[in-house]
């Protein structure tokens, strides 16, 4: 693409040969300098250190009269500080598209607070890959930020320049280190380049993004450990801190259902499996009960939590955030757990998953895989758009997942579903608790809003997992009028999803 001088001058391009063949740099070279990249401005990042044979990739560089640099941080650091370019894109894979200087150029002015940016991406075969607005807890998990990265300069130099200890995945780290320092990060929702996503390990570069995630994880002082679920794909296992008492909310009428060809007492059987299964034992249950609740169930209940059961009694019309703010008044846990009483758990630690998230900074409320009874998901986190909520995943089979791996990684979402979320007590009635406004549906849509205007964010782990025996055919009996209480309270901030951009 022809652009004219001045913009031309105001960029600069490292493309980072880590892992690609001499063909496959050749041709992140070519679609560079098509884009309109002085070849003069362009440097072609070698790892020395790795065990890779970069004769070829430097007699590309030859060809094409570009520099090479190697991949230390001293030497990122001085190319960093010569370059005049106001704007540097770092491509990682993949071919960047014609208008890529235009396009990011033109972001970066219109908002000049900006210190990164990454993008959306295209398939060889023309699919797009969207991607999530900046999402911290995501960014932990998988690198999710494409195959371009553009980061100003002056950004770089500002958190203390490059890092040895993060050779292989100095985007990231730049990207963790510039968040860190309250910088902003920012996604661009348009295409940037085409990239082939049969991408192996990069020799070395997986494990390369886990030590920096480690020690991002100990900057902060978060104690966790970090497991790698498949190349690229990290599950941050968060250390609780303390033993805060868990109180978990659950409203019930007492029902008796048939389920796998058995009656089962539902709220009876969701406590008796949550104590018995669960690895997390600082805990007390709220059940409110409908005055229709059997006495039988009550005393089964009590025999099977003793003193950690708090009966709250429900006598009034039904109204599902009235019974649940009953429920919070009555609790005494630093936390509450809202929960549905027909569940059943499958990880023995979804309550350590989830607390371990919620405390970390920023977090508000966190929500857990659900599954129906056939085993296909019902919830991995709520999608908001044109108005109106669904649910991300929605009766997906296992096994089944986008490009960003997102029933892998704990990840930011619109909202999560109150058949199982966890949220701190005080920040509950801090935003209100449910608004008995909408006493059937979308309650917890208005609750997760609430919450992320204070400015934390919703999480979604699919490492916390429990069956919810809804039915997929049951009929919501959604209401006109709440989807107009909804909509005259968040439609506007409603319009886009911003995180599930692949489901």
């Amino acid at each position: 693409m022809s652009i004219d001088a001045a913009l031309a001058a105001r960029v600069a391009a490292w493309i980072d040969s880590a892992g690609h063949t001499s063909d496959e740099v050749q041709s992140m070279v070519e679609a560079a300098v098509a884009a309109g990249f002085d070849p003069r401005s362009i440097r072609l990042v070698v790892d020395s250190r790795a065990n890779e044979d970069t004769v070829d990739v430097r007699a590309v560089a030859s060809r094409a009269g570009l520099r090479v640099i190697d991949a230390d941080a001293r030497v990122l650091d001085e190319s960093i500080a010569e370059t005049s370019a106001e704007i540097l894109f770092i491509v990682r894979r993949g071919s960047v598209l014609p208008d890529v200087i235009p396009k990011v150029v033109g972001y970066f002015d219109r908002f000049p607070a900006t210190d990164v940016v990454y993008g959306d991406s295209v398939t060889e075969a023309g699919l797009p890959l969207l991607r999530p607005v900046f999402s911290p807890i995501r960014l932990l998990g998988n690198d999710y930020l494409g195959p371009v990265v553009a980061v100003r300069p002056s950004s770089v130099r500002g958190i203390g320049g490059f890092r040895n200890e993060a050779r292989r995945a100095q985007v990231l780290d730049v990207a963790l280190r510039v968040h860190e320092a309250g910088r902003v990060t920012a996604l661009l929702p348009d295409a940037l380049a085409t990239e082939d996503l049969s991408q192996g390990d990069f020799a070395g570069t997986s494990a390369a993004q886990r030590r920096v995630v480690a020690d991002a994880l100990r900057r902060a002082g978060v104690a966790a450990r970090i497991d790698e679920v498949e190349p690229f794909v990290r599950r941050i296992h968060y250390d609780v801190v303390g033993d805060p008492l868990v109180s978990i909310v659950i409203p019930t009428r007492g029902s008796e259902v048939e389920i796998a060809g058995r009656l089962r007492v539902l709220v009876v059987d969701a406590i008796r499996g949550i104590l018995d299964r669960s690895t997390y034992t600082n805990l007390e249950f709220v059940v409110v009960a409908d005055a229709e609740t059997p006495p039988s169930v009550i005393t089964a209940l009590d025999e099977l939590c003793g003193d950690r059961l708090r009966i709250v009694a429900w006598d009034a019309p039904f109204n599902f955030s009235a019974k649940m703010n009953r429920g919070a008044a009555a609790a005494r846990g630093e936390y509450l757990l809202l929960l549905n009483d027909d569940v059943e758990i499958v990880s023995a630690d979804w309550l350590e998953t989830m607390l371990g998230l919620a405390q970390q900074d920023g977090v508000g409320i966190v929500g857990a895989q659900l599954y129906f009874e056939d085993s296909t998901v019902q919830h991995a986190g709520q999608v908001y758009t044109g108005g109106v909520a669904g649910h991300a995943a929605f009766g997906w089979t296992g096994g089944r997942d986008d490009s960003l791996k997102s029933m892998l990684v704990d990840h930011e979402v619109s909202g999560v579903t109150a058949a199982c979320a966890l949220i701190r007590r005080d920040l509950y009635f801090e935003v209100g608790g449910f608004t008995l406004s909408l006493p059937g549906n979308y309650n917890d849509v208005d609750l997760n809003m609430k919450v992320r205007a204070t400015g934390r964010s919703a999480v979604f782990s699919p490492w916390a997992r429990l069956y919810h025996f809804e039915s997929k055919t049951r009929d919501p009996k959604i209401l006109a009028s709440d989807l107009d209480t909804l909509q005259a309270r968040w439609s506007r901030r409603m319009q886009v999803e911003l995180y599930s951009r692949m489901l």
